[in-house]
């Protein structure tokens, strides 16, 4: 990307364009934004550049960075365009606004110069296809076009028509409600956009459309909010998540040292403190370390020796190409600088400490990245991973002079590369332990598998008293203790916490799925969408379970090719599971499912491929073959013969899968190839079925039909009411819906006909980012005491 300015209301800078009396008639100065311009590669034929303006707050800055570079992947390299982020704009009220930029967009014809288009985002949507196409739409006598004409996140705009009713003047004295009614007063004013431009949550269709709005609060993947929403999984989190992988694999910034913020030159000159002094722990990190020269950024008190160099550099001065690197850097007041300059700021701090890098950060309490402590060990990790021989510690400084800090040095990285002790804790459940499994093959570190058949204690009770119950040795389990335990399943997790107890607090735990015990216990929790767990800071949430590709060799695969040789394709792989409360695979489902394959397959003139599992009764393959008469290959699991589940991922040309069994339907998902899901009638017995009609009534369920077809936003008992699910008080029950809503997978006979939206490049994305979340507990920082 090439950066030709930067966006940052000038607000910020006190520069102000005077405007031309408005058709209100009053004088008011509107803010000039200087943009970020995607430029066109030399030599591109003419064409006006798309103008999108960006509304957007400080504590958005993940999606902010998310949207452009999404953005960049999209666009088209002939042509320019320019991102103006609408933050911070001067002479607005925000009481009653429910974002910190929503009346922003009535004021782009005026900060759009009133002349030509523009488009206006909010900042929580990603392009999916390039906006150039949207931009040069024909608007006829149209002043905006957008999906209704109150529903205006997204917009094309003619700046020069809309400038009667939306202007800088009406933008800063007048509610949304009443500019939205100026604008229907105008005849033929508002146009119809076509809704592939704007796809709210659930809308979004793969492949269809071409902008994906995370429009619903409490399921934005980067989670802005975490003080006023209990956030849960999107189920499109992937495309924003693996978006964000990409970008931080590839060490994408908005801004960078040869093109800042335009508010940086001023806010750098300002980035003074009082004097603060190096702590003696990261003094002795810095001699042990070996480290002959320090430099300072900042001001800091005078302390004994660091070695024969002490240097005293400024922030302006990073920006040098050929800035001598020193061993050792302490920074202190980054929290002034514009909080859109300290990715690159840090990269550049990392880039020049050759070995130690001390930050001492006071909170700044804007909402954006410095405003909480997580906000800087995440920025502090993303920025670190480029620069895996560094050493780091953060000092945070909270409103009340309570210091937090963190620690990276090289004995956290050579215990990683020494292969910790891993533990993996198996259950009496088969796909439990196959995650485990893989997940610990994934790490590559040496493992022992420890099966566990402690009964579990009831929940409630565990949850409650949690450590302050009697401990009882677990059989096989003994010192020496291990430096990574794996979980999964409630008796598993409350073994885990046993096991973190006798080890003093050493070993560190990483749960897969919902352990129904507090969260907070855990080092590091990885769920899946069914669940619906409250999200935190340790917990990592995935769109499916963790399952490496299986393989199979050239001579075994073409074995398997003969067996089936004679039958027509395409071949169709129909993987059966069972019944997994509250969803009921009986006789009547099973004949059903048989029927509507049998249909499915027929009407493509191919084959079944038929495999029951371990959870199938003994009488489903009957049920289902009495209603299949296209031809077809069956196995009973158990049969003495060799199980064909892997020919069939890897031979078959779709797949139906029975809704329970999410682990064979992500390995469907895997093969790019078209899946379709069969779901499972629900059956709620007795105290399963109160408390469905209670939560209900409550209305902490079910809300995923808002007045705009998209989930309700979360209201303050929800959000009590999935603490206390994170918390372990409350088991919910699973929906295996949201998973495969999360998979893109199609019921029948629709999904026969188009491969799954999570691509099996989305997968792999999203068990590389389970990995390294994992590598993270060993390798990554740990905290210290002030």
């Amino acid at each position: 990307m090439r950066l030709e300015g930067s966006a940052q209301s000038s607000s910020s800078i006190g520069t102000y364009d005077p405007a031309t009396p408005g058709d209100i008639g009053e004088h008011i100065a509107i803010p000039r934004i200087e943009p970020i311009v995607l430029a066109a590669r030399a030599g591109a034929p003419q064409a006006p550049a798309v103008r999108i303006f960006l509304g957007t707050e400080p504590a958005q800055y993940r999606a902010e960075r998310m949207f452009v570079y999404a953005l960049e992947q999209v666009r088209n390299p002939d042509r320019r365009y320019e991102v103006y982020r609408m933050t911070g704009l001067p002479g607005f009220n925000q009481a009653g606004w429910r974002t910190g930029f929503t009346n922003y967009r009535f004021a782009i014809p005026d900060l759009a110069g009133r002349h030509g288009r523009a488009l206006y985002n909010d900042v929580d949507q990603l392009y999916t296809a390039d906006p150039a196409e949207l931009f040069d739409q024909p608007m006829g006598e149209h002043g905006y076009l957008a999906l209704a004409p109150r529903e205006t996140a997204v917009m094309l705009i003619d700046c020069e028509r809309m400038r009667c009713c939306w202007n800088m003047q009406a933008a800063t004295t007048t509610s949304k409600k009443k500019l939205h009614a100026l604008a229907s007063e105008i005849p033929g004013c508002f146009g119809v956009l076509d809704a592939i431009w704007h796809a709210r949550d659930l809308e979004y269709k793969h492949g269809e459309s071409r902008l994906l709005h995370y429009t619903t609060l409490h399921l934005q993947p980067w989670r802005p909010l975490p003080a006023q929403y209990s956030y849960q999984i999107h189920p499109y989190a992937e495309i924003f998540l693996s978006l964000e992988e990409a970008a931080d694999a590839s060490g994408y910034e908005l801004y960078t040292a040869a093109q800042p913020s335009p508010r940086f030159v001023h806010c750098s000159r300002e980035a003074t403190t009082l004097p603060a002094l190096i702590p003696q722990d990261a003094r002795l990190l810095s001699r042990k370390l070996q480290c002959t020269n320090l430099g300072l950024i900042g001001r800091w008190q005078p302390t004994e020796a660091h070695g024969p160099t002490v240097r005293q550099l400024d922030i302006e001065q990073l920006r040098q190409v050929d800035l001598p690197p020193q061993d050792f850097i302490a920074a202190q007041g980054l929290e002034k600088l514009p909080p859109e300059d300290l990715p690159w700021v840090m990269d550049r701090l990392f880039n020049q400490a050759s070995r130690l890098l001390y930050i001492h950060a006071r909170l700044s309490g804007d909402g954006s990245m410095t405003s909480s402590v997580s906000g800087w060990r995440r920025l502090l990790r993303r920025i670190a991973r480029r620069y895996p021989d560094r050493c780091w510690q953060l000092d945070c400084v909270d409103e009340k002079g309570h210091t937090q800090r963190f620690v990276a040095d090289y004995a956290l990285r050579r215990k990683a590369a020494e292969n910790p002790k891993v533990w993996v804790l198996l259950s009496q459940h088969a796909g439990d332990n196959a995650q485990l499994i893989a997940m610990a093959d994934a790490l590559g570190w040496p493992y022992e598998c420890k099966q566990i058949t402690t009964p579990p204690r009831p929940y409630l009770l565990d949850a409650l008293l949690g450590t302050r119950l009697p401990i009882r040795a677990v059989p096989g389990l003994s010192a020496p203790w291990p430096d990574l335990v794996l979980s999964a399943g409630r008796r598993c997790a409350q073994v885990a916490q046993w096991i973190k107890h006798r080890s003093k607090g050493t070993a560190k735990l990483a749960h897969v799925g919902r352990a129904q015990l507090p969260l907070w216990r855990f080092d590091l929790v990885l769920s899946t969408p069914q669940y619906g767990l409250a999200l935190a800071d340790n917990v990592v949430d995935l769109p499916a379970p963790y399952m490496n590709p299986r393989t199979l060799d050239q001579a075994q695969l073409e074995r398997w090719r003969q067996r089936f040789t004679s039958l027509p394709r395409p071949w169709i792989a129909v993987l059966v599971g069972a019944s997994a409360a509250p969803y009921c695979m009986d006789t009547e489902s099973e004949v059903r499912l048989g029927r509507e394959a049998n249909a499915a397959v027929k009407a493509l003139g191919g084959s079944i491929l038929l495999s029951t599992s371990p959870r199938s009764s003994a009488t489903t393959t009957d049920a289902l073959l009495s209603a299949i008469d296209v031809p077809c290959w069956a196995y009973r699991f158990g049969e003495t013969q060799d199980n064909p589940y892997p020919a069939f991922l890897a031979l078959a040309d779709g797949f139906i899968v029975t809704g329970d069994s999410l682990s064979m339907l992500t390995e469907a998902c895997m093969t790019g190839r078209p899946v379709a899901v069969f779901p499972l009638p629900i059956q709620r017995k007795g105290k399963a079925r109160l408390r469905h009609s209670l939560e209900q009534r409550l209305g902490v369920i079910d809300r995923t039909t808002g007045v705009r077809g998209t989930p309700k936003q979360q209201e303050g008992f929800s959000r009590f009411y999935f603490k206390l699910v994170s918390g372990g008080l409350i088991r919910r029950e699973r929906q295996f819906e949201q998973a495969h809503i999360a998979l893109g997978v199609m019921p029948l006979p629709q999904g026969l006909l188009q491969a799954p939206l999570v691509s099996p490049q989305l997968l792999a994305s999203a068990r590389e980012r389970a990995i390294n979340a994992i590598r993270g507990l060993i390798s990554g920082e740990r905290p210290s005491s002030d």
